[in-house]
């Protein structure tokens, strides 16, 4: 039995992976689009649904929207950023001198150029929610953003060094659903 869930788990996945790499194929920007769309829309969900008890507005759709255009273009583009910073000579002597691996410099690098975009993706939310922007709320999501990004390590480990980057979208938007299920998870359990 548990060998027949393993095989139609690993069928049904590679059924998917093969959809999406025949799409991407055709219309990468498109399928990038969509992975993220995936993402952010999901993750406001689980986060309005399940940790707030609201439901998906249509602002809520045409922001997260707004903010699945931007992230599809420019986060893939922080993956060519990262390789070529970290090739950059007085890079590579400072991640010598740290003594990590490249491999271990290219992943703080990733999420280190992640940060400015993800505090601008709070003040998105900030704005749909009509949560006022105060200097007291900028640090919370400042320090928000750097506990989250732990979590995030191995992901972006695993996409800036080991995955083409066709897969980094529909990766960091499952990464998203999952880490904001943990969260309302959490949040719910606490109530």
């Amino acid at each position: 039995m548990i060998n027949a869930i393993k095989n139609a788990t690993y069928k049904g996945l590679e059924k998917i992976v093969d959809l999406y790499n025949s799409a991407y194929d055709k219309y990468p920007n498109a399928t990038s689009f969509v992975s993220t769309l995936a993402g952010t829309l999901g993750g406001d969900y689980v986060a309005k649904r399940f940790s707030q008890g609201e439901k998906i507005t249509l602002r809520d759709v045409g922001f997260t929207t707004f903010a699945a255009v931007y992230q599809s273009w420019l986060y893939p583009k922080f993956i060519d950023l990262t390789n070529h910073v970290v090739e950059k000579p007085a890079v590579k002597k400072f991640y010598e001198k740290m003594k990590l691996s490249k491999e271990w410099a290219k992943t703080l690098t990733i999420v280190s150029l992640f940060f400015a975009p993800n505090m601008a993706y709070w003040s998105l939310l900030s704005v749909k929610n009509r949560i006022p922007i105060t200097t007291k709320g900028v640090e919370k999501a400042a320090e928000s953003i750097v506990i989250g990004s732990i979590p995030y390590l191995g992901v972006d480990y695993l996409v800036i060094n080991k995955l083409d980057k066709k897969y980094c979208q529909p990766v960091w938007a499952a990464a998203g659903i999952a880490y904001n299920t943990f969260l309302a998870t959490v949040a719910y359990l606490t109530k």
